[in-house]
C-alpha cells in the first residue's frame, strides 16, 4: 500500500491530521484529503514537505 499520514506543522511540532491518506489535490484554495475509509478533510495552509519514503506530508498554516 502507498497510502501515508498527513502531519500538521504547529508551534515547531507535527500533529497528526489524517492517517491512511490515498488522496490529497488542491481544490478552491484548499487542500482536500480523503483516506482509505472515507473520511474527507480540508486544510486551509500549503504543504512543508512531502516524504514518501517515509509516508508523511507535513502542512502548515499561511
Amino acid at each position: 500500500m502507498c497510502e501515508t499520514n498527513v502531519y500538521i506543522e504547529k508551534d515547531g511540532k507535527e500533529d497528526l491530521y489524517l492517517e491512511n491518506v490515498d488522496i490529497l489535490k488542491p481544490e478552491d484554495g484548499k487542500i482536500y484529503m480523503k483516506n482509505l475509509f472515507g473520511e474527507q478533510k480540508f486544510f486551509e495552509g500549503t504543504i512543508k514537505e512531502i516524504s514518501l519514503i517515509k509516508h508523511r506530508i507535513i502542512l502548515k498554516k499561511d
